[in-house]
């Protein structure tokens, strides 16, 4: 494990971290290295704007497999706090908005190798007890047939109250990777968004002629009251 909260919380809490400098690239050149050397790395960035300052060092990494003509294949996942943005990220992200599924998501990008991004963006509500699915695959948290409410991390709290505050027949799927999202669009036709959400554009293309109305896209943090009025305003439309 390498970076400045590397190990200190979260999910990974008494695992044993490597002294680290805090610049970011620094860090994952030297996770380079190790992965290299052929360990399985997880680095932690601990400030959200980390990722953008380390863009071309995770570029680097990415690629190394292909460039190598698969000599070199690094297992490197880089955890990062709620809020980070991931949407130009090149490589696969996975969310996690409980902790029991962070752990399960850690442990299953670990296994499956390459490089990987994990925001971890867990909430102390959020529903536990979710069916296990495949890593990265989205789950519906609320049937609904009039409109779907995409969210991830601990928006999914917001989310589930304000579908269930606006009386109406609102879907809540939880965003939890680059898992296809195309079928849970088109059951409804009707969006709304709560938060930046890495892998929900390409869903959107894929399934844009299936749309009945504009979809709705709210910031990280939107509250109940917020997510239920997006609700009643996509399906006013």
């Amino acid at each position: 494990m390498l970076g400045e909260g590397a190990g200190v919380h979260g999910v990974l809490v008494g695992v044993a971290a490597t002294l680290s400098p805090l610049s970011e690239a620094a860090t994952l050149a030297m996770a380079t290295g190790f992965a290299l050397a052929g360990k399985r790395v997880v680095v932690e960035l601990v400030d959200p704007g980390g990722l953008q300052r380390a863009a071309d060092a995770l570029d680097d990494l990415a690629t190394l497999a292909s460039r190598s003509d698969g000599a070199y294949s690094p297992v490197v996942l880089v955890r990062v706090p709620g809020g980070t943005d991931t949407r130009n990220v090149g490589v696969p992200v996975y969310i996690a908005g409980r902790e029991s599924d962070a752990a399960e998501q850690i442990d299953a990008a670990l296994a499956r190798g390459g490089v990987a991004v994990f925001v971890d963006d867990t909430h102390p509500d959020a529903p536990e007890g979710i069916a296990p699915a495949e890593p990265g695959a989205p789950v519906m948290l609320r049937e609904g047939a009039a409109v779907t409410v995409f969210a991830s991390g601990s928006d999914i709290v917001a989310a589930l109250d304000g579908a269930w505050s606006s009386g109406a027949d609102a879907g809540v799927v939880e965003v939890r990777g680059p898992g296809a999202l195309g079928a849970a669009i088109r059951s409804t036709g009707r969006v709304v968004v709560v938060g930046e959400i890495a892998a929900l554009p390409a869903g959107l293309r894929e399934s844009f002629w299936s749309l009945e109305a504009p979809w709705v896209s709210l910031p990280r943090g939107a509250d109940a009251d917020a997510v239920s009025s997006a609700i009643h305003t996509v399906l006013g439309a």
